[in-house]
């Protein structure tokens, strides 16, 4: 809030922009809870498995996929990645196209 809009606008400015600024803190230490316990939780997997690998006869591996994402889900994301590149790589050479014949109409 400026200086100019807290003296000079409506009081009610003021208690709307106190909560906006309150609503994002308790966002942002959501946010920063979650990525601490994800983190913590990666942690203690890659830890389990050193361990379990060190001292016991059966071997573990280390999660293939992030958590939350299925292996499935991944493969999903990959093929609408490589769909939207082949669209704009359709959209280049039309766009390149287009501007080939305007300039050979011209001259």
């Amino acid at each position: 809030m400026s200086v100019k809009e807290f003296w000079e606008d409506s009081p009610d400015l003021f208690w709307a922009y106190r909560f906006s600024y309150f609503e994002r803190v308790k966002i942002e230490q959501k946010i920063f809870n979650g990525n601490a316990w994800l983190q913590g939780a990666y942690i203690y997997e890659s830890v389990s498995v050193a361990l379990n690998n060190s001292f016991s006869k059966q071997k573990r591996d280390y999660s293939k996929v992030p958590y939350g994402f299925e292996k499935n889900e991944l493969e999903n994301l990959k093929n609408q990645s490589d769909a939207t590149v082949a669209k704009l790589k359709n959209r280049v050479l039309e766009i390149q196209n287009l501007f080939k014949s305007s300039t050979t109409n011209q001259g």
